[in-house]
């Protein structure tokens, strides 16, 4: 398990801090170099979710327990008249005391910039300060994290985007 924060010149804060726990504790159960094989012994980020959530909601997190819209987290992202939201996101899981999101992403990550789409959903919720995006460190043969890594660094670095987010942790898992 990697894990990397951005922006870099600064310290991981301590509301991070809980979920890279969660992801080591589980490392080997979650490790995808293990199951890279065939579709069917891949985990799907919601297994992954699923193995962690005991971990995250101990920390303070509401985790999504599955994909009925009941059981979704609904992120508020503008809000319109009457203060009331008119778009949501919906996000794997959400920690209202620190701000922080947490999106778990497994196939898709890279090849269909679903990491992109986390960050710029993620930058215009309401009350999100932190993102927290989780990937496969080997995906058909392939580090989803070290190419997502090698996108974050200069987004960050070159601060030509500006975002209200005060930082990105990416957890290879």
């Amino acid at each position: 398990m990697n894990f990397a924060y951005f922006p870099s010149n600064q310290k991981i804060p301590t509301s991070l801090k809980g979920p890279i726990k969660a992801f080591k504790k589980h490392e080997k159960e979650i490790n995808s170099s293990d199951n890279d094989g065939s579709n069917e012994g891949r985990l799907s980020s919601d297994d992954v979710l699923n193995i962690i959530t005991p971990d995250l909601i101990d920390d303070g997190f509401v985790v999504e327990t599955s994909k009925r819209r009941v059981d979704k987290i609904r992120m508020p992202v503008h809000v319109g008249e009457e203060e009331k939201a008119r778009l949501f996101f919906e996000v794997d899981a959400w920690n209202k005391k620190t701000k922080v999101v947490i999106e778990v992403e497994a196939g898709r990550a890279f090849d269909n910039h679903q990491f992109l789409k986390d960050v710029f959903e993620s930058a215009m919720m309401t009350e999100v300060e932190y993102l927290i995006i989780a990937v496969r460190e080997c995906y058909r043969g392939r580090n989803d994290y070290l190419k997502i890594y090698e996108w974050l660094e200069p987004f960050y670095s070159t601060k030509r985007i500006k975002l209200d987010l005060k930082g990105i942790l990416l957890v290879g898992y």
